[in-house]
């Protein structure tokens, strides 16, 4: 599980707006620094906002300005990451080699390379906003944490 500490920023009646400053992800990837997210990351990116939701019988007291830990299954990660750019993207080459065998213009098979491309996008969003089980892409509220040193001063 990728875990997260973050301050709590908002609270409702089931659920807290929690912000965040994505690093673990970064020290657990394999490709660590060679990335945009991790520089990004290095540069003072804005920090994210994350509504983590639980069951409302089972409130916790929190307020805002505490710390907490929230996680997400790795496996969601890897799942998200292969839907987001691997099905655009094999969309896209179907698309392209299939004008490149109906058509001779380039510029034909690079027209159908992006509508396939962008074809590619709305099909994930609406498996990530309909075909998928919501509870299983949200975080999950691990409980109360420390503030950690390197908490950056931002607003």
């Amino acid at each position: 599980m990728i875990i997260e500490t973050g301050r709590v920023v908002a609270v409702e009646d089931s659920a807290l707006w929690v912000q965040t400053i994505r690093k673990s992800a970064c020290a657990q990837c394999s490709v660590k620094k060679g990335c945009g997210q991790a520089l990004l990351a290095q540069m003072g990116q804005e920090p994210g906002f994350v509504k983590v939701t639980f069951d409302a019988t089972h409130s916790p007291r929190y307020v805002e300005g505490t710390f907490v830990r929230i996680g997400i299954e790795e496996n969601v990660m890897v799942k998200s990451a292969l839907l987001l750019y691997l099905l655009p993207l094999i969309l896209m080459l179907l698309g392209i080699a299939l004008s490149a065998q109906w058509f001779e213009s380039e510029a034909v098979s690079a027209l159908v390379g992006l509508i396939s491309l962008g074809l590619g996008a709305v099909i994930t969003r609406y498996i990530l906003e309909h075909g998928a089980k919501r509870s299983e892409l949200e975080p999950v509220l691990i409980g109360p944490a420390r503030e950690p040193e390197n908490w950056p001063s931002v607003h």
